[in-house]
């Protein structure tokens, strides 16, 4: 049984997307590089943090409605495996969950649209700067697991951004 028909669900209106009624931003590479860049170089550490805490807010909401409007989505399993194909029907990436417990969880991903602009736009970086991934699994694993806002700690220890393989993510609660 199909529990989330994403033909149904992924709404385009001229400029306007949204995702079960819930309207998303989307952006290209150029916008969202610009942005995380500018953000480094004027605030430093802030930045990074402003980053990391509004995507992290952003998925713990979106993920929070679309799982309560989906109650059928009840496993753990099942909530992972949906908040992975959101991630890749929205263009950001593929991410696997790995070893994922209410206080530990190790992420990976292949593939990254962040990683991919970045690369383009700036080269190798010295650096982890996945922080938007970063913030999309903190928000996601604190919907799925009903934890408030800010319970889990990302830190990448692997990033293709400094050409590294795969990203690799730590998760774990503060």
């Amino acid at each position: 049984m199909n529990l989330f028909d994403w033909r149904s669900e992924l709404n385009r209106k001229g400029h306007h997307v949204a995702i079960s009624g819930q309207p998303i931003a989307m952006h290209c590479h150029h916008y969202n590089i610009n942005l995380q860049k500018t953000l480094e170089d004027t605030l430093g550490e802030q930045g990074i943090h402003l980053v990391y805490r509004s995507v992290e807010e952003t998925t713990f909401h979106g993920l929070r409605d679309l799982f309560n409007q989906y109650r059928k989505v009840k496993t753990i399993k099942s909530k992972l495996e949906m908040a992975s194909m959101l991630y890749q029907n929205c263009g950001l990436g593929i991410i696997h969950f790995q070893a994922v417990k209410p206080g530990f969880a190790q992420v990976i991903s292949t593939s990254s649209h962040h990683v991919t602009g970045w690369l383009a736009k700036h080269g190798r970086r010295e650096s982890p700067g996945c922080h938007f991934a970063r913030g999309w699994i903190a928000g996601a694993l604190e919907a799925i697991y009903r934890k408030p806002l800010g319970y889990y700690d990302v830190k990448e220890t692997r990033c293709k951004m400094m050409r590294d393989k795969e990203c690799v993510f730590t998760v774990q609660k503060k």
